[in-house]
């Protein structure tokens, strides 16, 4: 029947709109049909003018509806946002989450060989014994190395720190074995700058191993016991720049800096203030050169910046960046 495709045609029409989810059961299909039916009967004139305003009117609820569709797609895109892929970072042993730490310091361990007890840093196959109190900017520090393994006669070692910087550190003969290493050779080291240090071992051109130090900031313990002393005898009796002060003295030598490039050489920057016995008074930042002369280690010279408009001019002469901000400090509480 007409009835029945123009129906199926408005049924399909329907589903494009907001009345898509509307079911029509049998039962209310017949019941419409029924009404067709009986219209006909009595309003058969009126069909023909029925039919295009049931028509129009639902061209409008079509016409309505679409946008009401396209409205909701819409803002189901906007409230529901594209998924996106989880990235999962990877689980150790445990679900504990790390992230992988490359500059990781070597650890300090301690072991037992022929009776014999030891203390390293690092692990097989290289490995460094120092004394505890460890590494500081500019100040050199004996070190043991142990290797292990395959490696060539002599080998070189370098340094790397996190910014970069590479420092060759020579090349060493390796010795016999040592503890429970299969060789060993001595070396000084000066580290330049605070901060995690990698200090690489490489036997004929290729990597060996390498052990991460920590560098500090300020004088280690070693040199401020040694240093501290040195000075103050020094000044107790120092006359040629100094001998204005008279005989007597009281002295106070706060250390700034120790610059040690090697075992025999000592540049050491201090505030030294020195109250005379004539009521003469001096308050100074000094710069003293301390060398080992075979027998013990001495004062072998000192400078401090000169008076009046050359003094900024001299302080920069004299003392490098890293001290000077400490003397402009301590030049405010003087």
């Amino acid at each position: 029947m007409d009835e029945n495709r123009w129906l199926t045609g408005l049924k399909e029409r329907a589903d494009q709109t907001i009345f898509r989810d509307v079911q029509f059961t049998a039962s209310m299909k017949e019941h419409v049909q029924q009404r067709v039916r009986s219209g006909t009967r009595w309003m058969t004139g009126w069909r023909k003018l029925a039919l295009p305003g049931v028509v129009l009117t639902l061209g409008l609820l079509l016409w309505l509806g679409l946008p009401i569709q396209e409205e909701r797609q819409s803002a189901q895109h906007e409230m529901i946002p594209p998924q996106q892929e989880a990235r999962i970072p990877s689980l150790l042993p445990g679900g504990q989450i790390v992230e992988a730490d490359l500059w990781k310091l070597s650890p300090s361990l301690s072991s037992t060989y022929n009776n014999q007890s030891f203390s390293y840093l690092g692990e097989k196959p290289v490995r460094i014994m120092t004394d505890q109190d460890g590494f500081y900017e500019g100040q050199t520090r004996r070190v043991i190395w142990l290797l292990n393994g395959n490696y060539a006669q002599k080998v070189e070692i370098a340094a790397y720190n996190t910014d970069g910087t590479r420092l060759s550190l020579g090349s060493y003969e390796v010795m016999d074995p040592l503890y429970d290493a299969d060789g060993h050779f001595p070396s000084g080291i000066v580290l330049p700058e605070p901060g995690k240090w990698k200090l690489e071992v490489r036997s004929g051109g290729k990597h060996l191993g390498q052990v991460f130090v920590e560098v500090k900031k300020g004088i280690a313990p070693a040199n401020r016991q040694l240093v501290g002393p040195i000075i103050q005898r020094y000044l107790e009796t120092e006359s040629d720049k100094l001998g204005w002060l008279g005989k007597y003295r009281e002295m106070n030598v706060e250390l700034l800096g120790v610059e040690a490039p090697d075992a025999a050489k000592r540049t050491v920057y201090a505030w030294v203030k020195i109250t005379g016995s004539n009521s003469s008074a001096l308050s100074v930042p000094m710069v003293f050169q301390i060398v080992y002369n075979g027998n013990d280690y001495r004062v072998t010279d000192f400078q401090m910046p000169e008076e009046g408009s050359n003094y900024q001019s001299s302080l920069q002469k004299l003392f490098p960046s890293k001290v000077l901000e400490q003397v402009h400090n301590r030049s405010k509480t003087k």
